[in-house]
């Protein structure tokens, strides 16, 4: 039974990314409420880990803070390298860099791995354990495939290669689930890469999905549905999920 549960993920990530490529016409509602979910996962659900990290600092500032705004600032160095030269500036238009998406959406998949890993370490500690990370890895699965699409399609990816990085997403916690039954991993190397990670997340929530989110709608649109992306992971947060 056990077994069976650990599948779970996958259908969870691969409906999230389904839902995202399928509204096409009402995308700018996805942009916005996936800006509002990344914004609210680093506030609600990473910052507070970070608060509690005993490890390595530099100059008194925990890691993880440090590489959150390295991951920030890499981001920004890596869109500008691989950005349009001049001339396609002066065309006018969104620009897209299908590699920036694979950077955001290849984070993605390696945190849905690291959810993997944490239900394979909770259910052997105990089912009860296993069960209730399962059930909070499955609520943030949906929204990782979501994640991952729009990020993809934001960046100007095919559809093709847009399912194939959220069917790796929907993979991965898979794997990690039967490898984090045996798999022992520190405190200091998890809490880092989450601390990248909420770097990489900020970075795409500001610069890419809010001004998609104002750009298919109204501005009173795009604030509605980045609050509700933020207040639905409020509520996830306060109940413990």
């Amino acid at each position: 039974m056990i077994v069976v549960l650990k599948f779970l993920p996958f259908f969870t990530t691969m409906l999230g990314g389904f839902v995202a490529l399928r509204a096409q016409r009402k995308l700018h509602i996805v942009y916005g409420v996936a800006a509002g979910a990344m914004l609210g996962l680093v506030a609600f659900h990473l910052l507070p880990e970070f608060a509690e990290f005993d490890g390595p600092a530099l100059g008194g500032v925990p890691l993880p803070y440090i590489l959150l705004v390295g991951a920030f600032l890499a981001m920004f160095v890596l869109e500008e390298l691989i950005g349009p030269h001049p001339a396609d500036a002066d065309e006018g238009g969104e620009h897209r860099h299908p590699h920036v998406g694979l950077v955001g959406a290849g984070a993605l998949v390696l945190h849905s791995f690291l959810d993997g890993l944490a239900i394979g370490i909770g259910f052997s500690v105990s089912d009860a354990i296993g069960i209730a990370i399962l059930i909070a890895v499955l609520a943030h699965d949906f929204a990782d495939g979501m994640t991952t699409a729009v990020i993809m399609r934001r960046h100007g990816n095919t559809a093709g290669r847009t399912w194939a990085l959220v069917t790796a997403g929907a993979v991965a916690p898979v794997i990690g689930a039967f490898v984090g039954g045996w798999l022992d991993l520190s405190e200091t190397w998890v809490i880092g890469y989450a601390g990248f990670f909420a770097g990489t997340l900020i970075y795409f929530a500001t610069r890419d999905l809010i001004p998609g989110a104002r750009q298919g709608g109204t501005a009173r649109v795009a604030f509605l549905t980045i609050t509700g992306g933020v207040v639905l992971m409020w509520l996830l947060s306060a109940a413990g999920i």
